[in-house]
């Protein structure tokens, strides 16, 4: 097993507890995974621990078998496992919390989403023409047009959230990092 695998799993494992272990107001059809994690959040260490996991064992996979098509792959994880330390703010907007680190957590998850994307449309880049290509392809749109799809139906942000994560882990799962497609080097005589 890789150890993007196990991250993936102890990611999803937070995830899928999330409900049991955090405050009795969060939804999972309605609210986002971050919150599972956010500050003054009861358990949130867990979630934390998920996003470091699955952060740094995508980072360190990508150090192994290190190729240039590889790194927008080590961004998306550091900027995941420094979203998880960095902390969403509560559920209850009556609770304090640190708004510098609500919004240091909302870029590095977008630097993450825009990672994910250029990693997935460079491997696109490096695919010959075939269904893997397209379904690559059809995966970084969709990298781009969940989120957007969360900002418009607020009360959905949840599921659309869990089955954008669903797709990039099967595809992580799958191809990530020993599957991917390397850089071809162009050599040329001097």
């Amino acid at each position: 097993m890789t150890t993007t695998r196990a991250g993936i799993l102890i990611f999803t494992a937070a995830v899928l507890t999330g409900p049991w272990y955090s405050v009795a107001e969060y939804n999972p059809l309605t609210h986002v995974i971050s919150l599972l994690g956010a500050q003054n959040t009861p358990n949130s260490f867990i979630m934390v621990a998920g996003f470091l996991a699955l952060g740094f064992s995508i980072f360190i996979d990508g150090m192994r078998e290190f190729n240039k098509p590889v790194i927008p792959f080590m961004a998306f994880g550091i900027f995941m496992g420094l979203a998880g330390l960095l902390a969403h703010k509560p559920i209850a907007p009556s609770l304090a919390h640190n708004e510098l680190m609500h919004q240091a957590h909302s870029l590095l998850a977008t630097l993450a989403g825009i990672s994910i994307t250029v990693g997935l449309l460079w491997q696109a880049a490096l695919l010959p023409a075939s269904w893997r290509r397209i379904m690559t392809i059809v995966l970084a749109v969709l990298c781009f047009a969940l989120p957007l799809s969360m900002l418009a139906f607020e009360d959905s942000q949840g599921l659309i959230q869990r089955c954008m994560y669903l797709l990039i882990f099967a595809w992580l799962w799958n191809y990530y990092p020993f599957k991917l497609q390397k850089s071809r080097e162009r050599k040329t005589n001097a």
